[in-house]
């Protein structure tokens, strides 16, 4: 609170313009609080007032400049000996009437009467701007719940040191990183870098989700740790979050009731263990030109046994099914032809037999086969440069035919 009165003040009441300093000029007003007051010096009025806190503590509307105007004032009244009255008339005597006397007047006067080349007004003035300057307010960066009967434990809050700046500091298991904002980053001017990808942040709550998109080195000095470490860029009520990384390294051991916090090693120890430690792995596609042919080689491996060609694939499991396919016309004879194969599909021919076989897609029989077959290539096959496939259908002819075999069905 007190911190934030400062700068108020500072920006809105500085030294006069006529003020001359030989290097930056300094604060005018310095505050410092003790418990639940607020001093406030002031180094061009030479002025002490105080302010207790609670005025300032949820009063978004609180003039503070009119307020230090009459505290001033009555600070400087407090400063005249008692019993001592305040200006009046009488006490200016003939003043007053030479001040608007005539030239003639005034030249056959006794007083002395000294030119000056300037008059000097001392007065305090604020600046008027075109909208309207925020009011005062206080922030209270963490969420507490209320109720009327509710007691909770405070969180494991430190100071740490980042960078030789002092830090609030929030000790929390529950994070699974250590975080630093935006704003203390900027303020510390860290270079942050940008993450190859980014990581999402879920939070306790369930639909709470963010995004982490860049980190930064820092040097933490915490009880006897000093080291650099790694922060992710998120924002929070905190200057920095330590999370489980850096109190799995450092063997912390934590205390709440009471508070207390005990480093188990001043140096950063690997995470290692396969039953406490996991790793991160994110779910996006990285595509590398080096790596894209060995990437290939991996697929055509795993898809090998899968996407075979159907003359070595086996049939799928068959369960027992009791049907019957009545026939339209239980009186129709259908004559066995022999299927024939013409020479230059022999070998054709021969290789789809023997792997059928060893599939056991057919099966060697006794009996005649029990449907004419015609050997035929597939369409697009066997010309402009494509080799022949061979293809086995089902010949439907059942009457004299007049034309080649394959012409009708």
């Amino acid at each position: 609170v007190a911190v934030v009165l400062e700068e108020r003040l500072n920006a809105a009441l500085p030294y006069p313009d006529d003020r001359v300093f030989e290097e930056d000029p300094p604060p005018r007003f310095r505050c410092f609080q003790y418990g639940s007051t607020i001093e406030v010096l002031d180094d061009y009025l030479a002025l002490c007032v105080s302010i207790d806190s609670t005025r300032l503590d949820n009063n978004t509307y609180f003039d503070f400049r009119n307020w230090y105007a009459r505290a001033a004032r009555r600070a400087h009244e407090d400063r005249q000996p008692r019993g001592r009255r305040g200006f009046e008339l009488e006490d200016l005597r003939d003043e007053l009437m030479d001040l608007f006397a005539g030239e003639s007047e005034r030249e056959s006067d006794s007083y002395d009467i000294i030119e000056a080349d300037e008059l000097e007004i001392n007065a305090v003035s604020l600046k008027k701007g075109k909208t309207k300057e925020e009011p005062l307010t206080l922030e209270r960066n963490s969420a507490v719940p209320r109720d009327f009967s509710r007691l909770i434990p405070k969180p494991i809050i430190v100071d740490a040191f980042v960078n030789g700046e002092k830090a609030k500091t929030l000790l929390d298991t529950g994070s699974l990183s250590d975080f630093i904002t935006p704003a203390f980053a900027k303020h510390l001017g860290l270079k942050v870098f940008p993450l190859a990808k980014q990581i999402s942040l879920n939070l306790a709550v369930k639909g709470s989700r963010a995004k982490i998109s860049s980190r930064c080195i820092a040097e933490l000095e915490y009880q006897e740790v000093q080291e650099r470490r790694y922060f992710d860029v998120a924002v929070m009520n905190y200057d920095i979050i330590l999370g489980t990384p850096f109190l799995y390294q450092h063997k912390v051991h934590l205390s709440m009731n009471p508070t207390k916090v005990v480093i188990g090693s001043k140096k950063s120890l690997p995470m290692n263990g396969a039953s406490q430690v996991r790793a991160l792995e994110s779910c996006a596609v990285d595509l590398f030109q080096d790596r894209l042919e060995a990437a290939r080689q991996e697929l055509r491996q795993y898809a090998e046994p899968i996407c075979r060609d159907t003359s070595d694939a086996p049939l799928p499991p068959l369960r027992v099914i009791n049907h019957t396919i009545p026939l339209k016309d239980e009186s129709k004879i259908y004559h066995w032809r022999p299927s024939k194969c013409p020479d230059a599909l022999r070998e054709l021919w021969v290789e789809k037999r023997d792997a059928y076989l060893k599939s056991g897609r057919w099966r060697m029989s006794n009996a005649r086969n029990t449907s004419p077959m015609l050997l035929l290539t597939k369409p697009g096959t066997g010309r402009d440069g494509i080799p022949p496939r061979l293809r086995v259908v089902c010949d439907r002819a059942q009457h004299e035919l007049a034309k080649p075999v394959g012409t009708q069905g």
